[in-house]
């Protein structure tokens, strides 16, 4: 699978609808796409724009604006982005935003409608890209955060608003003092304010417990943990509830053995469970690493996995 194609899977995983912040389910699957939006993606993967263009015009023809139309339009905005052909993807994303914002007439229309949420998150990160690269960042900013206020008042879903988020973050970020958060519960030991860590490097892992990706990296992760934390790096490992408030107690119990049998970690890093942090440091997929020198600033955002050398030159980077 080429790296291009696997960043297209982990994006489509990290744009679907859930309910609303304060009781949302764990992140769905991609709305099933038919064998036109499959061969899109795997065209795109090859850098082939013109023909996931072809493959979707014959889809137009052939079907109609169906849900898998809806889809198509952004995978082919987010294809053009990523081989760098904007005015293409400014065209793709203005259309599929105009198809969203038909269909996401109601708060209701969230929960029925997961094709249109995600061509309405796509076409908002493309449309910041697009701006980003015609050297407007601080129109993209703008338009990131109005579309963020605009969500939160629709009581839009999770996943979208961690989106609009995470693009913020990609594009300023790094450089600026890590945003203070809050949370709503935790496990073991009070974890520590993120001021309260000034003087010392820290790593922000952030994870779900259900998650694949996040799974495969524990190894990794603890293995950093072992070789830094008696170097002064702080870590933790900020996480959020997915199940509705009456099932926290048992999600809880996960968590925590999640935490304990799996990453090995219980009682050695912190872990705050914060809707407000998992949101403004934009996780719309796990996991996400955040790296801050000794002053409190960012200087890795990376919503991915990563490798134990990677990770590691990071924070040599910050020890010297």
């Amino acid at each position: 699978m080429s790296a291009l194609f696997a960043c297209f899977l982990s994006a489509s995983v990290a744009a679907q609808p859930a309910s609303a912040l304060s009781q949302a389910p764990a992140p769905a699957a991609t709305p099933a796409p038919n064998t036109d939006v499959r061969m899109i993606r795997m065209k795109l993967s090859a850098g082939d724009l013109p023909s996931a263009e072809s493959i979707l015009e014959n889809h137009l023809r052939e079907k109609g604006k169906d849900a898998d139309y809806t889809l198509g339009v952004a995978w082919v905005a987010r294809g053009a982005a990523l081989i760098g052909d904007w005015k293409a993807a400014a065209a793709y994303a203005k259309m599929a935003r105009q198809i969203a914002e038909a269909k996401l007439s109601s708060s209701a229309s969230y929960e029925s409608e997961g094709e249109a949420v995600y061509a309405l998150g796509t076409a908002i990160e493309v449309e910041a890209q697009v701006l980003v690269a015609r050297g407007k960042k601080r129109e993209a900013i703008q338009l990131l955060d109005a579309s963020e206020k605009a969500q939160e008042a629709a009581h839009a879903p999770y996943n979208l608003r961690a989106r609009i988020w995470k693009r913020r973050n990609q594009i300023e970020l790094v450089g600026r003092r890590a945003p203070a958060f809050h949370y709503d519960d935790h496990l073991g030991a009070e974890p520590p304010t993120l001021a309260s860590l000034r003087g010392r490097p820290v790593v922000l892992f952030f994870w779900w417990e259900s998650c694949g990706d996040c799974r495969s990296e524990a190894a990794t992760f603890r293995r950093v943990v072992e070789k830094y934390a008696g170097k002064g790096v702080a870590f933790m490992a900020p996480t959020r509830y997915f199940d509705k408030p009456e099932e926290r107690d048992e999600e809880k119990g996960r968590i925590q053995k999640s935490w304990t049998e799996v990453y090995e970690l219980a009682g050695i890093v912190p872990v705050p469970i914060s809707d407000d942090g998992m949101l403004r440091y934009g996780v719309s997929a796990t996991p996400t690493f955040v790296v801050l020198d000794s002053t409190g600033i960012v200087r890795l955002y990376s919503p991915t996995r990563m490798t134990e050398e990677r990770l590691s030159g990071e924070i040599e980077k910050l020890l010297r």
